[in-house]
């Protein structure tokens, strides 16, 4: 039997444009150019929670210097007690006085599974065997609901924030 030390987990990613609507993509990118670009500080964090409601949110870094802004977050949404959405957006803006540029990225959205490998019990073959078959057996369809979950919600955002970026040419 392996050591595992305690806190270690079996983790599963299922990367959520691996297929499905973008398959073969792990990066989302939109980028806009015209007027307004700095409401896009407001706007882009108002979206996220409106729209994913993340339980968790962490601003990684944030980097303002002459013309240029840049601000990193990482986002997680609980989804059950074994699963999470995890995702990274990251806005860049370039401006000169009312006009400007802006790329807004999201890096490598997807499902989250973690079981836990604490215990004497959680480290067992019998309970392996168990846990991968309870997680054939019902899991997975609860993961193919995620992945659908995910895609709409990915979706919403994206139509979000183009109608928006349409708005602010006005």
């Amino acid at each position: 039997m392996v050591y595992l030390p305690s806190g270690a987990k079996l983790t599963i990613v299922n990367v959520l444009y691996e297929r499905g609507s973008k398959p073969g993509e792990w990066d989302l990118d939109y980028t806009y150019e015209g007027k307004n670009v700095e409401k896009l500080k407001e706007f882009l964090p108002k979206l996220i929670k409106t729209v994913f409601n993340p339980t968790t949110w962490q601003k990684k870094n944030t980097e303002i210097k002459d013309n240029t802004y840049s601000t990193m977050w990482y986002l997680f949404k609980d989804l059950d007690y074994y699963s999470y959405l995890k995702f990274d957006v990251t806005l860049k803006i370039e401006s000169e006085g009312n006009h400007g540029k802006a790329k807004i990225s999201i890096k490598k959205p997807c499902i989250v599974t973690e079981y836990p490998q604490e215990t004497y019990w959680q480290k067992t073959f019998i309970y392996e065997i168990i846990r991968v078959g309870w997680h054939n057996l019902f899991y997975n369809k609860k993961i193919e609901g995620y992945m659908e979950w995910g895609w709409t919600k990915f979706s919403c955002f994206e139509e979000k924030l183009l109608s928006y970026f349409d708005k602010l040419k006005e």
